[in-house]
C-alpha cells in the first residue's frame, strides 16, 4: 500500500486492487469564498493520478468540492463516490442537487483490498464527518480526517481494525483547528487575543496526541486544516491559533510531514518516504500569498445586491425560528442576537430563544438576556443564511461573523441550533 499526500486532507492511496482518491478540495473560495490554498496548486489535475474511487469524509467544502469532482470526472470519466452512511446524510443529498452520484457505504471490498467507512455519530442532527479504514492483506491505514473524538466512535474504529491488525501502518489525523475561534471572538488589539490562539493551538496538539494514543501506529500523518482567509478576512490569518504541521514533529518523533502536491509519497510495505517537508512554510512566502489574497471579494459581496431596505429581516428570521426550534437540543435559555449591518455599521438588532420550550418570538431589546451569543453580521450574508443560499456552519467556520459571548463560554448545542436556522 502506498499513501501520496497532496495537499490538507487530499492524499491518495494505492494498493495493487484500487486507487482512492480522498477530499480532493481545490476550487479556490470555499466556505463562500473565505478560504484559499496555502501553499496553492495552481493545477492539481497535473497532479492528481485517475483514481478509481473517490471518497468524501463529510459535507464541509474544504472536504466536498463539487466543482472539482467534476473537473476529475471531464479529465477521467465518472468515478464512484463513496460517503458514509448516515441515518440523516447531508452529504447525500447535497450531492444529489449538485448532479453528483454518490454510494452510502458502510463496508466494500475491491480483490484484497478492504475498506470501511465509519460515521462518527454523537447522537445530533449536525453529525457529518466519518473516518476511512483500509486493509491490503497485512497493511493498514485509518484516516480520521476532522473527526471528533468520542468513547463510542473509538470503540467502532477499534472494533473493525482489531479484525484486520494488532497495530496500523499508518494513522492520518488532524493536528490543528480552524474555525472562527478566537479571531472572531475578541476585538484584534485585545491582549487575550494571542493568548487564546496559541492555546487553541495546544489543545489541538492534546487532541491530536490523544487519538495517537488509542491508535498505535508505525507512522503518523498530520494532515488537514491548510487554508488562509481572504478578502476583508485576511487580517484575522495571524491570530487562527493554526499550526504549521511541521511543528508536530517536535513532539511526536512518528510524524511523517510528506512534502506538499503530490511529491511525498510512503510506501507502507518498505517504508520508502519519497519526500518530506525539512521546514515550517517560509514567513515570507506566507505574507506574499496573503497579499495576493487581501483583494479578493467575498461570495455575498459578489452575488447579493438586494438593497437592505426592501428585506424582511423579521419576517425571515421569525419564520426562520419557527423551523429550527424542531430542531432545537435545547431544554434551557440560550439567546442569539443578531447585530444587522450595512457597511460594517448597525442598523438593525434582533434577539431569539434557541429553548424549545420557550415561546416563539423575536426581541429587540437584549440587554439582560443570558446566556447569550451577539452576533455582528453583515446584511447580505444574513439574508443569504435565512433563505439558504449560504449556511450558518460555514458562515462560522469562514470568520465571517464577530461574535461576543455574555458569558463568554461555548455552549455547543447552541451552536448547532443554528444550523437549522433558516426558511430553506
Amino acid at each position: 500500500m502506498k499513501v501520496r499526500y497532496i495537499y490538507s486532507a487530499c492524499i491518495e492511496i494505492e494498493t495493487p486492487d484500487i486507487r482512492i482518491l480522498t477530499d480532493p478540495w481545490f476550487t479556490p473560495g470555499a466556505y463562500d469564498g473565505a478560504w484559499h490554498q496555502f501553499p496553492e496548486l495552481k493545477d492539481p489535475l497535473s497532479v492528481i493520478k485517475e483514481p478509481d474511487v473517490i471518497y468524501i469524509s463529510h459535507i464541509h467544502p474544504d472536504h466536498y468540492d463539487p466543482i472539482f469532482i467534476k473537473k476529475l470526472f471531464e479529465r477521467y470519466g465518472e468515478k464512484p463516490v463513496l460517503i458514509p452512511n448516515f441515518e440523516k446524510n447531508y452529504l447525500y443529498h447535497k450531492a444529489k442537487a449538485d448532479g453528483i452520484s454518490v454510494t452510502e457505504v458502510n463496508e466494500i471490498k475491491y480483490g484484497d483490498t478492504n475498506i470501511h467507512i465509519i460515521p462518527n455519530v454523537h447522537g445530533s442532527d449536525s453529525d457529518i464527518d466519518s473516518a476511512l479504514f483500509v486493509n491490503y492483506k497485512d497493511k493498514n491505514l485509518l484516516n480520521l480526517n476532522d473527526c471528533i473524538e468520542s468513547p463510542k466512535h473509538v470503540y467502532e474504529l477499534k472494533t473493525i481494525i482489531n479484525q484486520y491488525c494488532d497495530k496500523l501502518d499508518l494513522l492520518a489525523l488532524g493536528y490543528t483547528g480552524a474555525g472562527p475561534f478566537p479571531q472572531t471572538y475578541y476585538a484584534l488589539s485585545d491582549p487575550e487575543l494571542p493568548i487564546k490562539a496559541e492555546l487553541k493551538k495546544q489543545q489541538f496538539f492534546k487532541r491530536y496526541i490523544s487519538y495517537t494514543e488509542h491508535f498505535d501506529s508505525t507512522y503518523h500523518l498530520p494532515f488537514a486544516g491548510k487554508y488562509l482567509l481572504a478578502g476583508k478576512l485576511t487580517e484575522l490569518n495571524d491570530f487562527r491559533g493554526v499550526a504549521d504541521a511541521f511543528e508536530v514533529k517536535l513532539f511526536d518523533s512518528k510524524a511523517i510531514i510528506l512534502a506538499d502536491h503530490g511529491n511525498g509519497e510512503i510506501d507502507l510495505a518498505s517504508g520508502h518516504i519519497s519526500a518530506q517537508r525539512e521546514q515550517l512554510y517560509s514567513h515570507q512566502d506566507y505574507e506574499a500569498r496573503k497579499a495576493e489574497l487581501k483583494d479578493k471579494k467575498l461570495d455575498y459581496e459578489n452575488e447579493i445586491y438586494v438593497p437592505i431596505e426592501k428585506i424582511k429581516f423579521r419576517k425571515l428570521l421569525f419564520e426562520s425560528l419557527v423551523k429550527a426550534r424542531s430542531k432545537s437540543e435545547l431544554e434551557e435559555d440560550y439567546f442569539f442576537v443578531f447585530h444587522i449591518q450595512n457597511n460594517d455599521k448597525k442598523v438593525l438588532s434582533l434577539a431569539l430563544n434557541c429553548n424549545k420550550y420557550s415561546n416563539v418570538e423575536l426581541f429587540e431589546q437584549y440587554e439582560g438576556l443570558e446566556p447569550r451569543s451577539e452576533y455582528y453580521v453583515d446584511y447580505r450574508h444574513f439574508f443569504g443564511c435565512l433563505t439558504g443560499l449560504y449556511h450558518w456552519n460555514n458562515a462560522e467556520v469562514a470568520s465571517f461573523i464577530n461574535v461576543r459571548r455574555v458569558p463568554n463560554i461555548h455552549n455547543g448545542r447552541a451552536q448547532a441550533f443554528l444550523n437549522f436556522l433558516s426558511v430553506a
